[in-house]
């Protein structure tokens, strides 16, 4: 009978906070928890084994340029915009062996947590819209969507397969 003295390695299990992303390789996961009106954006390349996973608060720093200027950027964190995550994670990718060709996105989150009662849009209506305009613009394909409603999510996603599951705050867990 043989012993083992060690226990065999767990797979990596990376948290993405709020205005942040990641990128893992292999039989890790990417889990990020609080999505309200942000929106989190999954990407995948499972043929690479490469997947990131980003919790965008608002769709674009645009209006916080000025400030950006003139502090030095503290105020403009990667992950914090969708404009800025998107181009950022798909970089970060590229840099871990992803194929851009072979890409693909899920998201989630984008609710309306709070009803304002305008005529605009909801930030998180803001924050899908800019996010798969983004994408888009980088030829990137969203393959499935969890976005929208009035409840929060939490998101585990699985860098091997690329699959997203999706818990919501009201009860119920999807895979997309």
């Amino acid at each position: 009978m043989k012993v083992y003295d060690t226990d065999p390695p767990t797979p990596e299990r990376v948290k993405v906070g709020v205005a942040e992303y990641a990128v893992a390789e292999g039989e890790s996961t990417l889990v990020t928890s609080g999505l309200g009106s942000c929106v989190g954006v999954a990407l995948a390349d499972p043929d690479a084994g490469v997947a990131g996973l980003a919790h965008a608060m608002l769709p674009s720093g645009n209006e916080r340029a000025a400030a950006a200027a003139t502090d030095g950027g503290a105020d403009r964190p990667a992950g914090k915009y969708v404009d800025t995550a998107v181009p950022g994670l798909l970089s970060e990718m590229v840099a871990h062996g992803a194929d851009p060709a072979g890409i693909e996105a899920r998201l989630a989150g984008g609710s309306a947590m709070f009803d304002f009662s305008t005529a605009d849009d909801g930030v998180g209506e803001r924050n899908v819209a800019a996010a798969k305009a983004a994408l888009a613009e980088r030829d990137v394909p969203v393959v499935a969507t969890d976005v929208g409603g009035d409840h929060g999510r939490s998101l585990t996603l699985d860098v091997a397969t690329g699959s997203l599951s999706v818990r919501r705050a009201h009860g119920g867990t999807r895979t997309i």
